[in-house]
């Protein structure tokens, strides 16, 4: 298997939330390559996940010195900083992020939104039969616990929990804090995801069905008597933390289908200082941790999480959650430039100009739908698209072997589909930065859409930047997942062998 080849299965490892085996193939790479830099962004992005994000602090450090271009070790560090409690790096290594971004040629092509999914295994009914008895649990136990958040917003806007939520939201008093964790245990409930790095709220799993729960904690500020909660790290300066605005909380007995619980006796007031006063309106692009409507200042918590929700908001395409992010930013850092320039270019009209051309590229050998969803992929960036078909030499010179189809073949059966317009062979690899620069552009072309797997190596940052010279863009191609020319190979290899063992 090639260095490439592990890569991919890493990458699809990795987007299934097979960790363990992506860690275990990103450091094979890493150990054979160390200057391939996929490898290390997502094996800094996997030590934040397991806690562990200091020990790539310094490297990323190191590779920002030497590349100082590449955005998403920016948004990485930022993750390690925030995770070991050094917030204001944090906020800049986000604000940086945000940056080297701007300065990228694809900050400014169409991207496809992403769909916000319910995820896999967080069941509306479950959650809300499991909210109830947990309330009627901790009540019996003489905790204060109630529906809040996005729970309780559901609940009073439509009388059921939101679609397309993904957990469910309690607050408690936060001095039962503890006695909460230790009820909550006995109920089936486990501590998860070392609640985010963060002592409120704190996040649990619930054993048997996998729902999770945030458990948010409520308290009275000293100097000023009021009801606060939020986002709260430990070691930290308490006006560091996100911290949010309620009036005077007051909770009275209600029935519920698992029994007697608490509720909020004026959730109205509730969800008008967290959400705004247009609460019942339904809002998809509000980012409640970003945009609280209670939230007074921008602290460097607040600054980091601000910083990063733009950054992974807009790299994804979802340009109106940007915007809706970027205003409250705005409001907050009025005299950012950055942002301001952010604002002007994801507001502005895209002008009308002459049709717009694309090139895809690829071998296409043995070609399959993984190939055809890139081509309909490439086909939505622009207005003609032209494919750059690899030679048979190509394939010999890096690979050691040719493609399984003449080029001539394959240039064939890609001639003879709808999408396409034009079809030419590649005039040179695209690891000889400067002679595929000027054939790419003596197509006329106006983007190059590039497999994801490739997004950030080293022969496609340096074409990118030779590129954007010629106002040329790059756009990386989401990959279709469990297919691959490879796979089909090893298949039809298997088969072959079988059949010969009969």
């Amino acid at each position: 298997m090639t260095i490439d080849d592990q890569i991919q299965l890493a990458l699809q490892h990795f987007r299934a939330e097979q960790y363990q085996e992506a860690k275990r193939l990103f450091h094979d790479v890493y150990e054979q390559a160390p200057e391939y830099i996929i490898p290390q962004i997502y094996l800094a992005q996997l030590a934040v996940l397991e806690g562990t994000g200091s020990t790539w602090i310094e490297r990323l450090e190191a590779l920002l010195l030497e590349k100082p271009y590449i955005h998403e070790a920016y948004h990485i560090l930022g993750h390690c900083y925030q995770q070991n409690r050094l917030l204001p790096q944090a906020s800049q290594a986000f604000h940086q992020a945000l940056g080297t971004f701007y300065l990228q040629p694809s900050a400014f092509t169409a991207v496809s939104p992403q769909p916000r999914k319910t995820p896999s295994g967080f069941d509306r009914t479950t959650a809300e039969s499991l909210l109830w008895s947990t309330l009627f649990a901790l009540k019996q136990q003489n905790i204060y616990a109630f529906a809040t958040a996005g729970t309780l917003l559901g609940l009073e806007r439509s009388g059921q929990l939101l679609e397309n939520d993904k957990d469910i939201d309690i607050g408690i008093d936060w001095q039962q804090m503890p006695d909460t964790i230790k009820a909550l245990t006995a109920l089936g409930w486990q501590e998860a995801s070392r609640s985010y790095d963060l002592i409120n709220p704190r996040c649990f799993k619930h054993q048997a069905s996998g729902i999770i729960m945030d458990v948010c904690g409520y308290g009275t500020e000293v100097h000023s008597g009021e009801t606060i909660s939020g986002l709260w790290m430990d070691q930290v300066p308490f006006d560091w933390n996100r911290i949010t605005y309620f009036p005077p909380l007051q909770l009275n007995a209600k029935m519920s289908p698992a029994g007697e619980v608490w509720h909020l006796t004026a959730p109205d007031a509730f969800l008008a200082a967290l959400y705004g006063e247009h609460w019942r309106i339904p809002d998809p692009y509000f980012d409640t941790i970003v945009s609280a409507a209670n939230l007074r200042h921008f602290s460097w918590l607040a600054l980091c999480y601000g910083y990063s929700h733009l950054y992974g908001e807009w790299t994804k395409g979802n340009k109106q959650k940007a915007l809706n992010i970027l205003s409250t930013l705005r409001r907050h850092q009025a005299d950012d430039p950055l942002l301001a320039a952010i604002e002007k270019h994801l507001t502005q009209p895209i002008p009308k100009s002459q049709p717009r051309r694309v090139l895809a590229l690829g071998y296409f050998d043995l070609f399959h739908q993984g190939h055809l969803n890139y081509l309909n992929y490439a086909k939505q960036q622009g207005d003609i698209l032209v494919v750059g078909v690899a030679p048979d030499d190509f394939g010999k010179q890096s690979k050691g072997y040719a493609p399984v189809m003449p080029e001539q073949d394959r240039m064939a059966i890609l001639s003879a589909l709808s999408v396409v317009s034009e079809v030419h062979l590649v005039g040179a690899p695209m690891s000889q930065t400067e002679a595929a620069a000027r054939w790419i552009a003596s197509l006329n072309i106006n983007k190059v859409i590039c497999g994801e797997e490739w997004q950030g190596s080293e022969r496609w940052n340096a074409l990118s930047q030779r590129l954007s010279q010629d106002h040329i863009h790059v756009v990386y191609a989401p990959r279709t997942a469990n297919v691959s020319t490879t796979d089909l190979k090893n298949h039809i290899l298997k088969t072959l062998n079988e059949t010969h063992a009969k």
